[in-house]
């Protein structure tokens, strides 16, 4: 390992860039609840509650409760997590709580490194396992059926030759779905008959069932249990606002608001001139939007949960007319100091709530191959991304990928990403990775090294259950 970073590394030695670590995981804490954890049912019915099964869902639970294991396989985005509470929740158990299990388990860590209690029910949400070996699946499912416990795993893909424990999935027929989410969101007043066979019609077309749970929450008022994340129905006052048809310069004031949140006024106003200027916008600049917090000091909007409620709004529509020069003009906001960085890198990680393949391919995969201060807002993304539990796993696959080839520069985000969010969400696995990596040389190695310092030294600073684990993770990790 070098003591000194190479022009242009990242060095979490300086003060200034670890804080913004630090920031970002204190912000995490609370939300990022560690994996493996237990899902109650009253949270899983919340999940479920406009939930439709698909053609496949009768089969799927003959099948699980036959062989007490069930891998869901399909594309990205069709369901399969909703899908595998429900199935869970179908079966005959001792308690109605499903432990979430880590998504980096192998086929063999869940045979034979995972303790299984009788009469429970497990979820492995999008795992990250490269093969799968039909033998070790054959034997889990056989000692789950001894126990009488039950494991739903998804995975993106095409089934494999295990072929005995795989069901292929698919999305459930949007206009149902659509349909459904009416009859369980409460209309908002004035939503005409014509404009609900519009929005049905428009269903149609959606290839994901998270769009049509959104398209069809625009007709709803606010849900007070949705949160920062875009889970349920959106505000009402956001999506009337958008309903107006705004004027472009007062729809860019808002998306710039949505990843710069809370930036001092004159700062905000420099950025947003830039963005202006990629727009080929220009005019006197309208403040006076009902979204927009009335503030002489710091830009912001009024309610901060509305970021990703915006968002999704611009992604739902408008094309790339818009998105073009966004992304160009977040993408560059990577450069302009830490706490833009961090701000900028919770918007990305808010849209990808909504658009995970853009997030991945406009930005995460562009600023892993970019500069330091890029490879850092990459690695904040991630962390960020920890924060919903439908993206956490998703966030782990990629870090994990990226440290493959640890000559390659991808690596060195992943090792910050590794002591940030992901080592809340994901302690074990993610102590382990930065302990391979750090044992290794080059860039990657010094920065995996130092990063899990940082996250010990945050650790040992705290006297609670989650900073305990991480610590004798890593003392373990010592003496193997």
């Amino acid at each position: 390992m070098t003591d000194t970073p190479e022009p242009g590394e990242i060095d979490l030695d300086d003060i200034t860039l670890s804080q913004s670590v630090i920031t970002v995981n204190e912000r995490l804490r609370a939300v990022a609840v560690p994996i493996p954890r237990d899902l109650n049912r009253r949270e899983a019915d919340t999940l479920l509650r406009s939930y439709l099964e698909p053609g496949c869902f009768p089969e799927a639970v003959r099948r699980l409760s036959m062989r007490h294991l069930l891998v869901l396989v399909g594309a990205e985005e069709v369901g399969k997590r909703l899908g595998a509470i429900a199935l869970l929740s179908r079966m005959s158990l001792a308690e109605g709580t499903i432990t979430v299990l880590s998504p980096a388990g192998t086929a063999a860590d869940l045979l034979s490194r995972t303790e299984y209690e009788p009469g429970r029910a497990y979820l492995l949400h999008d795992w990250i396992a490269e093969s799968t070996d039909r033998i070790e699946l054959v034997n889990l499912a056989r000692k789950l059926a001894e126990l009488g416990s039950y494991l739903v795993v998804t995975r993106n893909g095409v089934p494999s030759q295990a072929v005995e424990v795989e069901h292929p999935w698919a999305a459930p027929d949007p206009g149902e779905l659509f349909d459904l989410c009416l009859r369980t969101f409460p209309l908002r007043a004035g939503r005409g008959g014509d404009e609900l066979g519009r929005a049905r019609y428009l269903a149609l077309s959606l290839t994901t069932p998270a769009e049509v749970v959104r398209l069809a929450a625009r007709m709803s008022p606010s849900d007070p249990s949705a949160g920062d994340w875009g889970g349920g129905p959106v505000d009402e006052e956001v999506a009337a606002w958008f309903d107006t048809k705004p004027p472009m310069r007062e729809v860019l004031v808002v998306a710039a608001l949505a990843f710069l949140h809370g930036l001092a006024e004159p700062d905000f106003e420099v950025r947003l001139g830039r963005l202006e200027r990629l727009c080929h916008e220009s005019g006197r600049r309208p403040y006076g939007g009902s979204l927009i917090a009335a503030s002489g000091e710091v830009a912001g909007l009024r309610v901060p949960r509305h970021r990703g409620q915006v968002l999704g709004e611009l992604v739902g529509r408008y094309g790339f007319w818009l998105w073009q020069p966004l992304r160009e003009w977040v993408r560059s906001l990577a450069g302009e100091g830490p706490e833009i960085q961090v701000r900028a890198a919770e918007g990305v990680a808010l849209l990808a709530a909504y658009s995970v393949k853009e997030v991945q391919h406009e930005f995460l995969e562009v600023w892993a191959r970019g500069t330091a201060a890029e490879r850092v807002a990459a690695a904040h993304v991630l962390s960020y991304m920890c924060a919903d539990e439908a993206l956490a796993p998703g966030a782990l696959r990629l870090a994990l990928e990226w440290t493959a080839d640890p000559g390659h520069v991808r690596a060195t985000a992943a090792a910050v990403a590794l002591g940030g969010g992901l080592a809340l969400r994901f302690p074990a696995d993610s102590v382990r990775a930065l302990w391979r990596l750090g044992a290794g040389t080059g860039p990657a190695a010094t920065v995996a090294a130092r990063s899990l310092a940082l996250l010990l030294r945050q650790a040992g600073e705290r006297d609670d259950d989650r900073s305990r684990e991480l610590t004798a993770l890593a003392a373990a990790l010592r003496t193997e």
